[in-house]
């Protein structure tokens, strides 16, 4: 079942890789990275996480946007975009989940089951074998951008 968040807000985008269709033995490159629009400024709730869908190269990912103020007397954003799946509860929950701050870093509290993930780069700070995935995100004019 896809929660209200998801099918009532329309966040959805698609990062394909090309692929020919002749089978190619040469060494394979990393396909380059490019920026493509996740949703509009509009979309986010600050000092909230809001949840996006992406599919790229063939496979489908829920991505937890996270939207905190640079400083409290600013209008500028800082955003994060990082894995929506929880691996210890197995379900997508991420973007509910509380936001906080450890040693000066902000983080984001499973709703689930209570893990602390740093925004920054996905480290679980409960257990060190857990982590998810981040991706570059920016924000351009009014689109929310990442990077795949």
């Amino acid at each position: 079942m896809t929660s209200p968040a998801l099918a009532s807000t329309p966040l959805s985008t698609a990062c394909h890789t090309a692929q020919d269709t002749a089978p190619d033995t040469s060494p394979k490159e990393e396909s380059p990275r490019r920026w493509v629009t996740l949703c509009q400024r509009g979309d986010l709730v600050p000092g909230s996480g809001v949840a996006a869908w992406l599919e790229q190269a063939g496979q489908d990912f829920q991505i937890a946007l996270f939207t905190l103020p640079s400083s409290a007397d600013s209008d500028a954003l800082t955003l994060f975009a990082i894995d929506h799946h929880d691996p210890v509860s197995g379900a997508n929950v991420i973007a509910r989940g509380l936001l906080g701050d450890h040693a000066g870093e902000p983080l984001v509290i499973s709703p689930l089951y209570k893990q602390r993930y740093r925004l920054k780069d996905g480290q679980c700070l409960d257990d060190e074998t857990l982590s998810l995935q981040v991706w570059p995100v920016r924000l351009e004019g009014d689109a929310v951008q990442i990077q795949c």
